[in-house]
């Protein structure tokens, strides 16, 4: 579809085990292959997405003039009620993330429609696909574009519809017990605590790497206790009998 399209793109085939920081890195290792100029315009996006005709003109326009800026259009609902995901504050002291209100506070960006010089590409480095292979890939490469003195924006004429149906495991709600750590534990799994544990030790300044440690193990473990009573309670028979006699 895409070489129908743009005869002259160049196509990617994964594997099925890229995920979404080994996707991206494979596309920047094909450009800096290529040896693209400094002022091409980068454009990180997911396939899930739909936007005007004059989407890329506008990027185009928006991002004259704006070397140093990681540019992150703004994601409306399938039914463009709302805003669902734009500029991000990180507060890496607590592990926390919010919505930006303002623009000066935004450290931290999605990918899902993301701009950026390739000068800034490369200046910003590469993604961890195996430490950080699916969910937080994303923060931790903005959140490090901010730490090198890079800006984080969105810009209103810059907008996408996300069409995603959650193919994630954000809630699991696994009666069983052995499925439900195969999901928790799964590269899908929003909740991963090795995952957060490698979005600390990348992302988070030394002098707070150990609480937030403590914070992501402490809120496992009391998933892990949750799926654990409810599988006991759905299987009374698992459960093991006081000793008699």
């Amino acid at each position: 579809m895409v070489k129908q399209l743009v005869p002259s793109a160049t196509v990617l085939r994964g594997t099925g085990k890229w995920w979404w920081a080994g996707c991206l890195q494979h596309g920047l290792d094909v450009l800096a292959s290529r040896g693209v100029n400094d002022d091409s315009l980068v454009l990180f996006m997911n396939d899930d997405v739909t936007f005007r005709p004059d989407f890329l003109q506008n990027a185009v326009d928006v991002m004259r003039g704006k070397e140093g800026t990681l540019m992150v259009a703004r994601t409306l609902a399938p039914d463009e009620a709302g805003t669902v995901e734009t500029g991000v504050v990180a507060d890496l002291r607590r592990l926390s993330f919010r919505v930006a209100d303002s623009a000066g506070a935004i450290n931290c960006l999605p990918t899902r429609a993301l701009f950026a010089y390739w000068s800034d590409v490369r200046r910003i480095g590469g993604f961890h696909p195996r430490l950080l292979p699916h969910y937080l890939s994303d923060y931790e490469y903005t959140i490090r574009a901010h730490k090198k003195g890079l800006r984080c924006e969105t810009s209103p004429r810059l907008v996408i519809v996300s069409n995603e149906e959650a193919t994630g495991y954000r809630t699991i709600n696994e009666r069983s017990f052995p499925r439900f750590l195969q999901k928790y534990f799964s590269k899908k799994a929003a909740a991963n605590p090795i995952y957060w544990s490698s979005f600390v030790l990348l992302a988070v300044s030394p002098f707070w790497i150990l609480p937030n440690l403590a914070r992501v193990w402490r809120s496992a473990l009391r998933d892990i206790g949750r799926a654990l009573t409810r599988s006991l309670s759905h299987n009374p028979g698992t459960q093991a009998s006081p000793k008699t006699g």
